[in-house]
C-alpha cells in the first residue's frame, strides 16, 4: 500500500535542510509546493522517511517547532 506524507517547514532554513535529505532518499514520488514537502511512498518506508526528516533537521540544527509532519494518507487502489 502507498501513503502520501506531506512535510510542512515554517522556516526556509528547515526546508533547506529537510528537502534535499527527504530527496536523496529516493523512496518515491516527491513534490514541493511553498514551504510544504510532500511525498507517496511505500507504507513499510514511512517510519525510515521519518527518521530521515528528523536527522536532517536535528544536524541542521532545526528545531522541532520549525517542522511538522502533517498528515499521512493512505492510497487505495
Amino acid at each position: 500500500m502507498k501513503v502520501t506524507i506531506h512535510i510542512e517547514t515554517y522556516t526556509i532554513s528547515a526546508y533547506r535542510a529537510i528537502r534535499p535529505a527527504v530527496v536523496a532518499t529516493n523512496l518515491g514520488f516527491f513534490g514541493v509546493s511553498g514551504l510544504t514537502i510532500s511525498a507517496t511512498i511505500k507504507q513499510s518506508d514511512y517510519a525510515y522517511l521519518v527518521d530521515v526528516v528528523n536527522h536532517a533537521a536535528q544536524s541542521a540544527g532545526i528545531p522541532r517547532d520549525e517542522y511538522d509532519i502533517k498528515t499521512v494518507h493512505a492510497i487505495s487502489r
